[in-house]
């Protein structure tokens, strides 16, 4: 995908132990759960929202399929 770097605070939403879940960067355990990817998505989806920081998927394999970056985009210069 987009290959964005991976800052402190993203969220990242996976699969493990077969849950569906939603971990911020530097924290130890998932945020929340759910059996259903599109649901766990929604929910990561509306955590980096709030926090203003990048979102990443990723598929069972645990390779990133989708980023979005929801960080506030600062002004060009001369507009």
């Amino acid at each position: 995908m987009g290959g964005g770097v991976v800052a402190e605070g993203d969220v990242h939403t996976y699969y493990e132990d077969g849950l569906w879940k939603n971990r911020v960067e530097g924290g130890r355990r998932a945020s929340n759960t759910s059996p259903r990817r599109v649901d766990a998505v929604l929910a990561g989806r509306q955590i980096a929202r709030k926090r203003r920081v990048g979102h990443f998927v990723h598929t069972p394999e645990g390779e990133v399929e989708a980023e979005r970056d929801y960080r506030p985009r600062t002004p060009r210069a001369g507009r």
